[in-house]
Formats: structure tokens, sequence, C-alpha cells
């Protein structure tokens, strides 16, 4: 994945490729195309096997079997909340400037999601309503423009025809249609 971002930014200007590359690690996106909470490929036969850290020096996913192999490394402990991939905020911003997105408290911890939210179902919008700069998700204060990790690093990268590896989710518009009026008249 390395060679492969490496690749993608040949044809940027020197002074962007310092610049972009400096605001968003690599281990970022491949942080985010790792798949966790899977079982351990190195430890099938063992209890609590299941995928759910990341190594920043190795850039892979592990788990607990496997720590003794990067104890020296910085790594970070990926966890889950609502069924979504999360970090928390504290560890990740030593590694990552983490300002402007949304904060969720679990647990008594800060966390932040990696990949962009879903939407659950149709929500009701209001004038008042803060809203993901890139994907739209209704956010719950306004000093926060991102919902996750992803939509951050697709906003950093927005302007440029550089392949992150992360796939951009835009909610569809939904036609608005005018409440209690019949599309048809009934024939009588």
């Amino acid at each position: 994945m390395r060679n492969s971002l490496a690749l993608h930014r040949l044809h940027a200007p020197k002074t962007q490729q310092r610049s972009k590359f400096g605001v968003v690690p690599p281990w970022v996106i491949v942080m985010y195309n790792s798949v966790f909470f899977n079982n351990c490929v190195h430890h099938p036969n063992e209890k609590k096997k299941e995928v759910d850290k990341f190594c920043i020096d190795c850039l892979q996913s592990f788990c607990s079997h496997c720590l003794p192999s990067h104890a020296f490394h910085k790594h970070i402990k990926i966890r889950r909340y609502i069924y979504s991939d999360v970090i928390n905020r504290q560890d990740l911003c030593e590694l990552f400037n983490c300002s402007g997105i949304q904060t969720y408290l679990t647990k008594k911890a800060k966390v932040l999601f990696l990949k962009q939210r879903t939407q659950s179902h149709q929500q009701q919008s209001s004038s008042r309503d803060y809203k993901c700069s890139i994907c739209g998700k209704t956010l719950q204060d306004n000093t926060s423009l991102y919902c996750s990790i992803a939509c951050k690093v697709l906003n950093i990268y927005r302007d440029e025809e550089i392949f992150v590896g992360l796939p951009l989710t835009k909610k569809p518009r939904l036609r608005q249609t005018r409440k209690g009026v019949p599309l048809r008249s009934p024939m009588f």
C-alpha cells in the first residue's frame, strides 16, 4: 500500500507531496483498509484471537497474542461501538491531527469513528442541524466538521485526483414531495 501511494503521488508537485504527506500519514489509509475483529490467522486455536490492534511501524493489524512481536512498536487499539470501528481519541491525538472530528462518549472514553457513519434511518432535519462536510451525517455540535477520520482524510484530498483508497459514500438526495397532496386525483 505504501508503494501504491507513492506511485500515485509521482505526478504531483514536490511541495504538494510534502504538505499532503505531512498532514495525512500513510498508515491512516492502510488502517482504514484493514479488516478488524476477524480471527487471527497466526493464532487460530487461542482464546481472544480477534484482530483488534494496528501496528503503525509494520502497517498491519494483529491480535493480543501477536503483541510481543510488536512490543516496541507504536500501535493503536481498535474498539467496537455500534457495529463500527472506533479509536480512543487520546491515543490517536498523539499521532494524528484529530481537530474537527466529532467525538463520541463510550464507557467514559472519548472515541472517533474510523469509517464513515451510515444513516440508519431517515432523520428529521432542521435548520439548526450540524452536518458532516463530506457525507452529510448529522453531527452533535457545531465545533465538528467531520463525522469520522475517513471524512477528514477525504476532505484533505478532495481537490486532488489522487486515489487514496477511501470510498466516498454520499447519501442519495430524495425527491421531496408535498405532504398531504396526492400525486393523482381519484377518478369519479
